[in-house]
């Protein structure tokens, strides 16, 4: 019993010790572990000819299998990364386009340097202002005459053409004056809307004459708010009672008269008044320079005979003196004025301005 006991525990010790084992290798093997290497190693048949050997070279192939699964997850990734590198050069592209506007820009302002050149046009400006002063363009006449022309044979109603300023009372005086002196005809228009305007009008004056055939004057002037005589212009005609008419037209549409000294509103003193200007006589006659009041009343006279231009020359230079008495500052007006040297007398041609006298 003894003996049999013992057998027992000893067989049971060593199922247990074979399950164990047994147990254990099935464990190892599972993990990829030869358990015999360990248990056999002194005998090389068994490990060259493991099964188990073959099992890990099948395990590696299937661990080698799920390698390459991450590969091509880690390749798109990558190619992100590649895609925004061409994002970046799109931005450079456009940080590039604005260079070369400011290039266009820069261009753009050297254009200015012509505006250089312009310095130029008032360096000929002042060569042209010694020429102006020294034969200076006379200015149109205040009532410019165009229609009819001297000597033009005429019917009623005259129709008459002529550039007007109105005077300082608004008004324009048309005369037309006979062979004894008498007022033929005479008109007095309105343009007290337009003072101190310039502009063409075309009016008609009638007349009647007991001959067939009359020498007449007419006359256009205007007036100062005092009455005195501002500017007057005329022209000589033959009047018709029947027949076709004859016009000629005005060929001397300046003004006859030029004074360059004094100009207008200027204060004078001393008691003699220098007049320096260019006068185109419309005669013979003398040229009269006077001085008149806001009266009426002749402060100072002088005459002057002025011979017609000659060469290129509009005009023809004067200079006189005019001397006056006043007591204390006085405005007046320095009239211009020639007479008729025809059969009817009077003023044919006048032109004024004011100046300030002073003792």
């Amino acid at each position: 019993m003894g003996t049999r006991g013992t057998l027992k525990d000893f067989s049971r010790l060593l199922l247990y010790v074979l399950a164990g084992t047994a147990a254990g290798f099935f464990l190892v093997s599972c993990s990829g572990f030869d358990p015999l290497a360990l248990i056999f190693t002194p005998t090389p048949s068994r490990t060259s000819t493991s099964s188990a050997t073959a099992s890990a070279t099948i395990t590696l192939t299937g661990t080698a299998t799920e390698t390459p699964s991450p590969l091509p997850t880690d390749t798109p990734t990558e190619l992100p990364t590649a895609t925004t590198t061409p994002t970046h050069t799109p931005t450079e592209t456009l940080t590039i386009t604005p260079g070369p506007s400011p290039t266009v820009t820069r261009t753009a302002t050297r254009t200015r340097r012509p505006t250089l050149t312009f310095t130029l046009t008032p360096t000929r400006t002042a060569s042209l202002t010694p020429t102006i002063t020294n034969t200076p363009t006379p200015p149109f006449a205040a009532l410019r005459l165009q229609r009819p022309g001297p000597s033009s044979k005429v019917v009623s109603p005259i129709q008459i053409t002529v550039m007007i300023t109105p005077g300082d009372d608004g008004y324009i005086y048309l005369e037309l004056i006979g062979e004894d002196s008498r007022i033929i005809s005479q008109e007095r228009l309105d343009y007290r809307r337009f003072t101190g305007k310039t502009f063409l009008i075309t009016p008609l004056l009638e007349f009647q004459i007991s001959a067939a055939v009359e020498a007449a004057r007419l006359e256009i002037y205007t007036r100062d708010g005092f009455g005195r005589l501002k500017a007057l212009s005329s022209v000589d005609l033959l009047l018709m009672s029947v027949g076709d008419p004859e016009i000629y037209p005005f060929t001397e549409l300046q003004s006859p008269y030029l004074v360059r000294y004094p100009v207008k509103d200027q204060v004078v003193q001393g008691g003699n008044l220098p007049v320096i200007g260019l006068a185109r006589p419309v005669n013979d006659t003398p040229l009269i320079l006077e001085l008149i009041d806001q009266q009426g009343q002749r402060l100072g006279v002088v005459t002057t005979q002025v011979p017609p231009p000659s060469g290129d020359l509009s005009h023809t230079p004067f200079e006189v003196s005019l001397p006056y008495t006043v007591e204390t500052q006085t405005p007046v007006r320095l009239t211009l004025r020639q007479e008729s040297n025809g059969r009817i007398p009077g003023t044919v041609s006048l032109t004024s301005f004011e100046i300030i006298l002073e003792p």
